[in-house]
């Protein structure tokens, strides 16, 4: 399957306040998926993806990127892993 790669830009929480931050979103299909972390090793590419709803995700190229996600994000933290 073809993986299509865009920028997003979302609002988190950081420190107990909201914080904005891009990141790369990748489409399969009708699946939205943003790359916390990749990591290569040799001809290939590990990569921790994260689960979007798609319905959440507006195009919006007016800021820099190419999607804004208006839903709940929720970010790994290394504590918890």
């Amino acid at each position: 399957m073809r993986v299509k790669s865009y920028k997003m830009r979302g609002l988190t929480l950081k420190n107990g306040k909201q914080a904005a931050i891009e990141l790369n979103l990748e489409f399969e299909g009708k699946r939205a998926f943003i790359i916390w972390d990749s990591v290569s090793l040799g001809a290939y590419e590990l990569k921790a993806r994260v689960e979007l709803n798609p319905k959440f995700l507006k195009k919006d190229t007016s800021r820099g990127c190419d999607f804004v996600y208006r839903g709940k994000l929720v970010l790994p933290r290394p504590e918890n892993n």
